[in-house]
């Protein structure tokens, strides 16, 4: 297991489990378990994060017996983490039971943020009524899907700050089940009565069963603790405490707060559905139609690779990751064409909203593109477009598909949508009827251009070049080159230098090995700190100066060029 003796104290900074995880540092305590960072030894860059969980000696017979109850409440903890899977929950990928020195381990996904206990405390015990009911909402997604297990549901008995993660994409993450029990219909009282003071419902006191209504009872502790600058709830103090609570939001949390679990909502789908409108009800509303005034659409930057394999999709998503964490609202979109795969590889199945819905599917509103009664996928900053790849016959139905998706089609989503930034991941389908009507509306096309040289020689390469630059003459319009997958290597200047235009940026060349070992894990390479890291350095200094132009120098230039498009879509809705 380690590479020295860990009795009474378990592993320690270098010590290797199972020949494979190096431990770097402590990243966390609480009770009989500690969290410790590792660093993969097999997949170099990789890190994991080690809950080391203790079951205690046995120095008598009354510890053996306590030892005994506690190394079957871990092993219980850790078949039913191992179990799960969800987009709030870490992934779990190895397990090693109780060693003869009392420890168990789980190696999960390093999560790299801070606890929402961290969090507020950072912001100085204060949380915005807004970021506190998505924290909500969230949960009440993880809570639906495990109180809908079946055969049995599970109740976690425990909601509290420090048990929950933020990522850098602001998704939470549950990261403790040592309370979580199997709900078992029909009995009277839980076998073991846990959770924390504060947030643990009456019937956890009182001695009766819990059900999945104590964790909507633990949610409302929860929100009233951030909503409230870190008070309790106790219903004595309602008169005075209640006031603190956002208009509108308070019955919510009063709701969830009731002694009677019968007269909480009835599920957490409920409560989150009561989330999801008080926070539309937040949403400003589009102002009343003025004859005459313009709307400025957004920018729509059109990613594409200048010939298959360059990278165009790994670029858009790269952009989008940076866009977020420069906190720009923006949507990622891609057009209907054939081998449409961005649902795919964002894992739609496990972290797509659910009941979702592609915007090309059917029953979506005429015209637009975009269906009002289903919830948007929507990840901290960015808004996930993916297209569902048509059927054949769509495919062969050029002459349709120019007609249902010209540009007219796209200035009616971007209506829609509302977002400041579009980036459209092209692939290499330029010449896709879809694409030339998307193009018609871009304000920007970055192409991707990779170290393989002799495809700039191709002759349909050096015909795109030639209708990117007839697109880009157009007022109001630029093109911008991305040289990709940048080798290790005194000569990639060489390269650079042969390149049709000198490249707005350079991204790094991404080992194999990472990408595969993120799509094992469900996520994005781009997610991974180290690459994360380098796209950073690679994409910030065009990224600042382009968004610096665009919301400065250039917005009186791009308001009298892009008024056409205004005046054009006004038009439609007319």
């Amino acid at each position: 297991m380690s590479n020295r003796d860990v009795t009474g104290s378990g592993l320690g900074r270098g010590d290797i489990l199972a020949d494979r995880y190096r431990i770097v540092s402590v990243i966390g305590s609480g009770g009989m378990s500690r969290v410790l960072l590792a660093e993969d030894m097999k997949l170099e860059g990789k890190r994991w994060a080690v809950k080391e969980m203790y079951a205690g000696g046995a120095r008598t017979e009354r510890d053996g017996a306590d030892a005994a109850l506690r190394r079957s409440m871990l092993l219980a903890e850790a078949e039913m983490m191992s179990r799960l899977s969800h987009p709030n929950l870490p992934d779990i990928v190895d397990v090693f039971p109780v060693n003869r020195e009392g420890y168990l381990y789980l190696v999960m996904d390093y999560i790299e943020g801070e606890t929402l206990l961290e969090r507020f405390e950072r912001q100085g015990r204060r949380m915005a009524a807004e970021q506190v009911a998505e924290v909500a909402q969230q949960l009440c997604e993880l809570l639906d899907y495990l109180h809908t297990l079946r055969p049995e549901p599970i109740v976690h008995r425990d909601l509290k700050p420090s048990n929950l993660m933020l990522d850098a994409g602001g998704r939470v993450r549950l990261i403790d089940f040592g309370t979580a029990r199997r709900y078992k219909a029909g009995r009277d009282a839980d076998t073991v009565a846990l959770g924390t003071v504060g947030f643990a419902a009456p019937e956890q006191y009182d001695g009766r069963q819990s059900d999945p209504r104590t964790d909507l009872y633990g949610l409302g502790a929860l929100m009233y603790y951030l909503l409230t600058g870190g008070a309790y709830y106790a219903a004595g103090q309602l008169s005075r405490e209640a006031a603190a609570l956002p208009e509108g939001l308070a019955p919510l949390v009063l709701r969830l707060l009731r002694a009677s679990p019968e007269e909480r909502y009835a599920s957490a789908r409920e409560a989150g559905e009561a989330l999801r409108r008080w926070l539309a009800s937040r949403q400003p509303q589009p102002a009343a139609a003025v004859p005459g005034a313009a709307w400025t659409p957004p920018l729509l930057v059109a990613v594409g690779a200048l010939y298959p394999g360059a990278g165009a999709t790994f670029a858009a998503l790269a952009l989008a990751r940076l866009l977020h964490d420069h906190g720009v609202p923006h949507a990622v979109i891609e057009p209907p064409t054939a081998g449409a795969e961005l649902a795919a590889l964002l894992f739609a199945v496990k972290n797509a909203p659910p009941g979702y819905r592609c915007y090309n599917t059917p029953a979506a509103v005429p015209g637009s593109g975009i269906r009002q009664d289903e919830r948007a996928w929507t990840e901290g900053h960015t808004l996930w477009l993916p297209a569902e790849e048509p059927a054949p016959r769509q495919q062969a139905a050029t002459g349709e598909t120019a007609e249902a998706f010209g540009s007219a089609y796209w200035l009616k989503l971007l209506h829609a949508m509302r977002r400041p930034v579009l980036i459209a991941d092209v692939g290499a389908a330029w010449e896709h009827p879809a694409v030339a009507g998307l193009l018609e509306a871009a304000t920007d096309i970055v192409y991707i251009v990779d170290p393989q040289l002799h495809k700039l020689e191709l002759v349909a390469t050096r015909h795109r070049l030639r209708e990117l630059g007839e697109w880009s003459r157009a007022p109001g319009r630029r093109l911008h080159c991305f040289a990709n997958k940048r080798p290790r290597s005194a000569q990639s200047a060489v390269w650079l230098q042969l390149l049709p235009q000198p490249p707005a940026c350079t991204l790094p060349a991404v080992e194999a090995a990472f990408i595969a070992e993120a799509g094992w894990a469900g996520r994005l390479p781009h997610d991974m700190p180290a690459i994360r890291q380098s796209l950073r350095q690679a994409i910030q200094p065009w990224l600042k100066a382009w968004l610096r132009d665009n919301a400065v120098s250039g917005a009186k230039k791009q308001r009298s060029e892009r008024q056409g498009l205004a005046t054009k879509l006004r038009s439609m809705f007319q």
